[in-house]
């Protein structure tokens, strides 16, 4: 009797200490959320030492890695952790050879929650992303030459201050749907499609639906609804909730940091850009849009500018390829702006 308890200690004692110096993806999602001085804290009583790493190494600020016991198996097992800071992100990257810790982290990951493209068998893929509001996790299978390689990725944006979003240039900062969400809430954010053309439709996100402040979202990847492509201002949004339900009165509240609105009329757009800028005609299928371009004014490349005019369609100024804003001023014709788009930087 004495033997059998003994051997019950012993197990669970073992049991313990596999336990203290396990690492899975939800710890990974609690090193996001602690304070740096904690960290070292958290890790050693994950398995893990500190190194020191390269101030020159890709942003890393710290590495981890994982204390291998005496144990033959052990020796094989390569797990360790980078901490990565780059502007107002942080990444934090797990590198596992266990096959078993790669898939109980994806499966966790769905259960947690995480918003991923289920339309793909996550078994069969080499990489799929996974996100939760600031969060997002890229899981990969970079194994390469019979040498066993998966990697969690974790990306923490910081969340802005109320008070640094003040134009819609600010949005752009929001590269995804999930990201959106944590800072102006699921009730603010709705899943929509985008009519980029007559009989195509993209996904999109709609923020503030039906409001003088709604804006769509397009993403470049329509997937995973991130990688933001560029952003719409208008009264009326060319979504399929917005053509079949908007009841919104008076202009879009939103303005472009250089002071494009809604509803401003030809001559205040003259008057911002200070120089002419050209307006495509009835001859082209891009009518009544400011042409692109860069001047000292106004980045119409960066800056879509869409125009209506009030019964101006049989005007002759109109029926050619391009007409210039200053002679739409001089015959006093109701032209004002109607859309605005505001496209993303390049990556």
């Amino acid at each position: 009797m004495k033997r059998l308890l003994l051997i019950l200690i012993f197990l669970n004692c073992a049991n313990s200490k596999t336990q203290g110096q396990s690492f899975n993806i939800d710890d990974l999602i609690s090193m996001a959320y602690l304070p740096s001085e904690k960290i070292n804290r958290f890790m050693n009583k994950k398995g893990f030492v500190h190194v020191r790493a390269n101030p020159d190494s890709n942003g890393i600020v710290a590495r981890f890695t994982w204390k291998r016991s005496s144990n033959n198996d052990d020796k094989l097992i390569k797990r360790y952790i980078d901490l990565i800071k780059k502007g107002d992100t942080r990444y934090i990257l797990f590198h596992t050879s266990i096959l078993n810790d790669f898939r109980d982290g994806e499966n966790r990951l769905i259960k947690d929650g995480f918003f991923y493209d289920d339309k793909v068998d996550i078994s069969k893929e080499s990489s799929v992303l996974f996100q939760k509001r600031n969060i997002s996790i890229q899981a990969t299978d970079e194994t390469g030459n019979d040498v066993p390689d998966y990697t969690f990725l974790l990306k923490q944006k910081e969340i802005p201050d109320i008070n640094n979003i003040k134009y819609a240039d600010d949005l752009l900062r929001f590269d995804s749907h999930e990201y959106l969400v944590s800072f102006f809430g699921e009730q603010s954010v709705k899943k929509d499609f985008y009519f980029f053309s007559k009989n195509e439709l993209k996904k999109c996100s709609v923020l503030f639906e039906n409001t003088n402040r709604q804006v769509v979202f397009v993403w470049g990847d329509q997937n995973n609804l991130n990688d933001l492509s560029y952003i719409i201002i208008s009264n009326l949004m060319p979504t399929k909730a917005g053509i079949t339900n908007s009841s919104l009165t008076g202009n879009n509240e939103w303005q472009t940091q250089n002071g494009i609105h809604t509803g401003m009329t030809i001559k205040e757009l003259l008057k911002l850009n200070k120089m002419d800028f050209g307006i495509y005609g009835n001859q082209s299928e891009l009518a009544f849009m400011v042409k692109p371009g860069q001047n000292d004014g106004i980045d119409f490349n960066k800056t879509a500018v869409m125009l209506s005019c009030d019964n101006c369609n049989d005007n002759k100024i109109f029926d050619q390829p391009l007409v210039s804003a200053i002679e739409v001023v001089k015959k006093n014709l109701p032209m004002r702006v109607f859309d605005i788009v505001i496209y993303s930087a390049p990556h």
